[in-house]
């Protein structure tokens, strides 16, 4: 073997030495930087999942006042559910839906106190929705549109831009809504909130 020949061997080896561990070291550098980024969507993720819970239940307060501030008008809001109710049914077949701007249009149209800005940056954050509870007895057949027992549903879905989760690492916001809701009754002399609290997440307006 030539003396020249002798001397670049070492040269190579050293330089393919130095490729790998640079290799490894960005490999290293990037696993790094992907788990930082996995955590903070995480922990993004997260905190807004209880912004989104807080969103929800303030608007459900909101809508206990509005509703229990308009009693007299129950009758009518319960007859007009395609504004009012979100949940589809056989004798609501065109619900309500809040999430999509032709459908915020539609209900405004009818009721903009239907809507509420909780965190003053002008958009909508709440949609406050208001239904019967079974109040007839058999063999009646149940009657949604009108109340009998002075008592009905009232609820509100988070639908904020800002204050809902956002999916994996496309910033993506989460599609599933969040309903919180509960018995609104009227007792004559005032109004009156029951204890019993329901909540639930979906997609698209909650039609079931």
């Amino acid at each position: 073997m030539s003396p020249r020949a002798s001397s670049r061997s070492p040269r190579g080896a050293t330089l393919l030495l130095v490729v790998l561990l640079v290799t490894v070291l960005l490999g290293l550098v990037a696993g790094v930087m992907a788990y930082a980024s996995s955590e903070r969507t995480r922990a993004v993720t997260s905190s807004r999942a209880g912004q989104r819970q807080g969103c929800a239940e303030s608007g459900l307060q909101l809508a206990r006042g509005y509703f229990g501030r308009n009693y007299a008008q129950w009758n009518t809001f319960l007859s007009t559910p395609d504004a009012y109710d979100p949940i589809g049914s056989p004798t609501n077949t065109t619900p309500a839906n809040p999430r999509t701007a032709a459908g915020r249009t539609a209900i405004k149209t009818v009721n903009p106190a239907l809507f509420a800005d909780l965190d003053g940056d002008g958009k909508d954050d709440v949609y406050l929705y208001i239904r019967d509870n079974e109040d007839e007895f058999q063999p009646l057949a149940p009657e949604w549109n009108r109340d009998n027992d002075q008592q009905v549903v009232v609820g509100a879905i988070c639908i904020s831009e800002t204050l809902i989760p956002r999916r994996g690492g496309n910033n993506q916001q989460d599609p599933s809504a969040l309903a919180v809701e509960g018995i609104l009754q009227y007792n004559g002399g005032g109004h009156a909130y029951t204890a019993q609290t329901a909540g639930g997440t979906g997609s698209g307006n909650l039609n079931h």
